[in-house]
């Protein structure tokens, strides 16, 4: 009963970078397209830096430097995976700039993509911002388009 003037407790997840959004089903590998990682979106696009969506505390950085695991202060995780095949080229390419256990903010960089070497190997970019931990929250995706780095694309309610 005392719990009818409460407002939902929600995070927005950001865009982290400059592009275009796309649903996760026009994404060309099946584990995304097919959600089996969770809900999201996914981003083409031009820069060379992918920064944080929320602040929050990083769980994990992959050891192929592809992928970065967060968790945000309402216990939201979210992964970032940074292109195609991007797991084969066993980090080349790709320089994180944090850690496992660290605090970051949203909007602060997490990876730098050697955009020149990913397009000598043919490689695509395509990056996908998942919740992992989707069970429990409440997701709402922003429409594809044109997106700038901080504007919100997911908003995720309890």
């Amino acid at each position: 009963m005392f719990n009818l003037f409460k407002k939902p407790a929600y995070c927005d997840i950001l865009a982290p970078v400059d592009g275009i959004s796309l649903p996760l089903e026009e994404v060309p590998d099946p584990v995304f397209a097919q959600k089996m990682m969770g809900e999201g979106i996914a981003f083409r696009f031009e820069g060379e830096k992918i920064l944080s969506p929320l602040t929050g505390t990083v769980l994990l950085v992959a050891a192929t430097r592809h992928a970065v695991g967060l968790k945000g202060a309402n216990g939201v995780e979210v992964l970032l995976h940074v292109g195609m095949d991007t797991v084969e080229l066993q980090g080349r390419g790709l320089e994180v700039y944090v850690q496992p256990g660290a605090k970051v903010r949203a909007g602060e960089p997490l990876i730098r993509i050697d955009r020149g070497f990913m397009e000598k190997n043919h490689i695509d970019l395509t990056t996908m911002l998942v919740v992992t931990n989707s069970g429990g929250y409440q997701l709402e995706i922003a429409k594809p388009g044109v997106v700038k780095t901080g504007d919100p694309v997911i908003r995720v309610t309890r």
